[in-house]
């Protein structure tokens, strides 16, 4: 269950990837959802039918609805980026993603609830066994990894997302995203014990053999209000590394050269125009 959710955020994530590819993921995201789901649970064609008939009404909605949404959100960006943004703008963006995402849970909940509800025994028993082997290996994955190795990781991988956004940095840009970098968190832990508590919840619902109505508020109290099974030490981390980030973005933005500003208009007008490509898109 929770890789069909990362499945479907696919048509939310797709929107903020850059590159010739952007527009072909978008529209073969049904494909996508294909390759990640037979991972987790083998449907019947029956069940695989009216998933690939939920998706493409998902998917429509999504593209007439959601992407002027983006559109609009992302000129109202590039008007601040281009006059004088501050924190406040950075911390309206983030909440507006998580309205964004919020509604894509409400959409797509009554599509996918009936089809967890067709899934068999062995199919239940099929995808939860999948969904634990994906969380163990989250975690085994992870042990090598030490706490000064991830904050460089991160740091690294922030300086190269700036990079692609604003081209080449100054030496003094680099020393002073590594320093503002030094403020992120490590959420592993907390994010792993949510998840593992979303994934116990989801299965004991699916086992619990509850009379129609009580699984259709709980299975929607799961998937759309999922978040409020985070601890309070998730939801803390969580929001102080959106602060470092904008605080890295800002700086960003009011040291940027003309050609990193040249660039990062460049390259929202280039998500701009991909995005007005697939509103229109038949």
């Amino acid at each position: 269950m929770k890789k069909i959710k990362l499945i479907l955020i696919w048509l939310l994530i797709a929107v903020f990837l850059s590159g010739c590819s952007f527009r072909f993921v978008y529209n073969h995201l049904d494909w996508w959802t294909h390759w990640y789901l037979d991972d987790y649970v083998t449907l019947t064609e029956q069940q695989q039918q009216r998933f690939d008939d939920e998706f493409e009404q998902l998917h429509l909605w999504h593209r007439t609805t959601q992407l002027p949404a983006y559109v609009q959100q992302l000129k109202a960006l590039k008007v601040a980026i281009n006059e004088q943004i501050t924190e406040q703008d950075i911390a309206a963006n983030f909440v507006k993603f998580t309205e964004h995402w919020q509604n894509f849970l409400i959409a797509t909940e009554p599509k996918l609830q009936p089809l967890v509800v067709s899934l068999s025994t062995e199919q239940t028993q099929q995808l939860l066994q999948a969904l634990q082997e994906a969380h163990q290996e989250r975690l085994d994955d992870d042990e090598a990894l030490s706490e000064q190795d991830w904050l460089e990781e991160r740091t690294d991988q922030q300086k190269k997302q700036l990079k692609d956004w604003f081209g080449k940095l100054s030496p003094e840009q680099k020393s002073q995203v590594t320093s503002l970098g030094k403020g992120f968190q490590r959420s592993f832990e907390p994010r792993m014990l949510y998840r593992q508590r979303w994934t116990q919840q989801f299965a004991d619902l699916l086992n619990g053999n509850l009379p129609d109505h009580q699984f259709k508020l709980e299975f929607y109290s799961l998937f759309v209000n999922g978040r409020s099974l985070r601890d309070e030490k998730f939801n803390t981390i969580t929001s102080d590394n959106n602060q470092v980030f904008a605080n890295i973005f800002l700086y960003m933005v009011t040291t940027a050269t003309n050609k990193q500003r040249k660039r990062i208009n460049k390259k929202i007008d280039k998500i701009l125009g991909d995005l007005e490509y697939l509103i229109n898109d038949d």
